[in-house]
């Protein structure tokens, strides 16, 4: 007969960290395979999956699009032995490069479909005076395409907080596992109200959130 053994206890974790720089180029998959080999360096008791193939298992509560910086991203592993949260931040970020580092290691409270909203900060070569007529239009129709098709969606009622100082713009936008705007889609209509293309721009996701407060 095979010898059953028990499941490793392991404690639910959460890293917030940011992703900045030129790790902006880095796609999702590649993220992941970059931090799984950190945490590989680091010898932290990480807990993985069983069978003939252990893998480390980590989740990202909401990845970044290819281009976009973030400065509060979040993931979820588990730890195996009880290790001081300033500990695993340190050895964490020792193996991680300069572009990717963790800011916070905190216990989840959240779930990634608690997730509503996300906010921006985003610098762009887009005329100021436009942009600002356009964020005052009653309605911004846009075409924002899907993996199952395309569909035209009103940007108005869907950016809240809207803050423009200069060439930059500040705006929250639904985020989430089932409804997500990518903030490059106003800039998209920007494109189409007037002909001109929007040759720089710096977008950077500031803060997650699950309902009226931040995400935790």
């Amino acid at each position: 007969m095979w010898e059953v053994t028990s499941a490793v206890p392991s404690v639910n974790t959460r890293a917030f960290f940011s992703k900045t720089g030129r790790a902006k180029y880095i796609s999702h998959l590649d993220l992941s395979s970059v931090i799984i080999r950190a945490m590989k360096r680091t010898k932290l008791p990480i807990w993985q999956t069983e069978g003939f193939n252990p893998r480390t298992y980590v989740t990202f509560m909401l990845p970044l699009s290819l281009g976009q910086e973030g400065i509060h991203e979040a993931m979820d592993f588990r730890l195996t032995e009880d290790v001081p949260y300033s500990e695993v931040r340190e050895r964490l970020n020792a193996a991680l490069p300069p572009d990717i580092q963790v800011t916070e290691i905190t216990v989840p409270k959240d779930k990634n479909t608690d997730i509503t909203a996300a906010r921006y900060h985003i610098e762009s070569s887009a005329d100021p005076e436009k942009l600002r007529a356009l964020c005052a239009r009653e309605q911004i129709n846009v075409e924002k395409r899907t993996k199952k098709g395309s569909a035209i969606v009103d940007l108005k009622p869907l950016m809240t907080d809207v803050e423009l100082h200069g060439d930059v713009l500040e705006v929250t936008l639904p985020a989430g596992t089932t409804f997500n705007i990518n903030p490059s889609l106003i800039f998209e209509a920007y494109s189409a109200e007037y002909g001109e293309q929007v040759k720089r721009l710096k977008i950077v996701r500031t803060h997650i959130y699950s309902g009226e407060r931040e995400f935790e």
